[in-house]
């Protein structure tokens, strides 16, 4: 499994809406939301383009809303968090979350989850876990998760047991 990210304030020196245009298909309520999806979409169709040496990189979705490539059965995953767009890819289907991590009310958690969050750690390690495998949307057999950059919780799922010597690679521009 392979793990790029991009530092979407970085990105946005580097180009602009207009460059960007062929990564978007849609309109948003926002800027914010604007820049995370098209550096997404960036990173998702340049690293298959460039690493995977796939030609077609056009995205559709599954039956279920899973976005893939049309062409290509390379699996990926993406996700963001403030400043920060992160995509894994593999032969399996395989989900992806990042999530700041900033103070929440672990005792409200709890009730409402059912579950005892004693920390951020004990939070951010189940939540992550349960968007990623969100995403994948099959059974999850193996997941990693780690700390990211200091401030954020990273976890990756997989339908298969995976190797996890991983390394989370910057793309640069």
């Amino acid at each position: 499994m392979n793990i790029f990210y991009i530092d979407i304030e970085k990105f946005k020196d580097n180009h602009t809406k207009e460059t960007l245009c062929e990564y978007c298909d849609r309109d948003f309520a926002s800027e914010k939301r604007y820049w995370e999806y098209t550096t997404g979409r960036y990173l998702i169709k340049n690293i298959a383009k460039k690493i995977y040496k796939i030609s077609n990189v056009q995205i559709i979705t599954d039956e279920n809303g899973k976005p893939q490539f049309k062409d290509a059965d390379l699996k990926f995953s993406l996700s963001h968090s403030k400043r920060y767009v992160i995509a894994n890819f593999d032969n399996n289907i395989c989900g992806i979350d990042i999530e700041y991590i900033k103070e929440r009310d672990f005792e409200k958690l709890s009730q409402h989850y059912n579950k005892i969050f004693k920390n951020a750690d004990d939070f951010y390690k189940f939540w992550t876990l349960k968007e990623a495998s969100y995403k994948q949307n099959s059974p999850v057999n193996d997941y990693y998760t780690t700390v990211f950059k200091g401030n954020y919780y990273l976890t990756v799922t997989s339908e298969k047991i995976f190797d996890k010597s991983i390394e989370i690679i910057e793309y640069t521009l």
